[in-house]
């Protein structure tokens, strides 16, 4: 696979291995005036109490279905689980005032659709910030017998001319019904992303792939989209 500067959806940052286990936060919300939310949210995450908290990643939905409504996705994510879960108290502990700018443009013009944390199970965080990404909700039955089928096929897909790379996540609480993981294919556009999407699924690779792995599994919703911002990125 072709690699100039490449990586989307939540995170181009100090990750430098695939060792590194990502676990990440995300909420997904509507937003009805999103430009006062981005401009919001971009000063507080600019502020000092902001830049202290984990990379973080603002997501725009480009396709979704009539059961999700969601118009963004706002993630946070790292390779060390307690810095993670120190954002809350970062949150919790500072003035009121400090943060009513947030507070009341979040209350006045988003609804959280719903909240999830999940870890990366293959994934190169390089490639995170691509300019487009599918997202396949999956419900996994035999999650031993899936992540070795995934290897294998992506092996095969890694191998193309094209740009863009598959990742699979595991969901760990919360999320949509059903769903225990997630594949995300990422391109740097969407024309890339269908021209490599329309190649792969003919390949022997991916056809050998979905035959292993139909008994035990379900593609319970498929959604896209692209990064609006990316924050504490280093």
């Amino acid at each position: 696979m072709k690699k100039p500067f490449m990586g989307l959806f939540m995170l181009l940052f100090a990750f430098q291995s695939n060792a590194q286990q990502i676990t990440w936060q995300c909420s997904n919300v509507k937003v009805d005036n999103a430009p006062a939310f981005i401009t919001v949210w971009d000063q507080f995450m600019n502020s000092e109490l902001g830049k202290q908290m984990t990379p973080h990643a603002v997501f725009e939905f480009v396709n979704t279905n009539s059961t999700n409504p969601s118009t963004h996705q706002l993630c946070w994510f790292s390779d060390d689980a307690a810095k993670l879960e120190a954002n809350q108290s970062m949150f919790a502990s500072a003035k009121f005032m400090e943060l009513f700018p947030v507070v009341n443009t979040y209350i006045n013009n988003v609804e959280e659709i719903s909240n999830y944390m999940g870890q990366a199970l293959i994934a190169d965080p390089g490639d995170f910030s691509l300019r487009f990404s599918v997202l396949y909700g999956i419900n996994v039955k035999d999650p031993a017998s899936y992540a070795g089928a995934f290897t294998k096929m992506k092996a095969a897909f890694d191998k193309r001319e094209s740009n863009g790379t598959i990742e699979l996540h595991e969901i760990l609480a919360g999320g949509e019904k059903d769903v225990t993981h997630v594949v995300i294919v990422r391109a740097p556009s969407m024309a890339e992303w269908l021209s490599g999407r329309n190649e792969f699924i003919s390949s022997k690779a991916f056809q050998e792939f979905a035959a292993a792995t139909r008994p035990y599994t379900e593609v319970i919703e498929t959604t896209s989209g692209r990064p609006l911002q990316f924050y504490n990125v280093q």
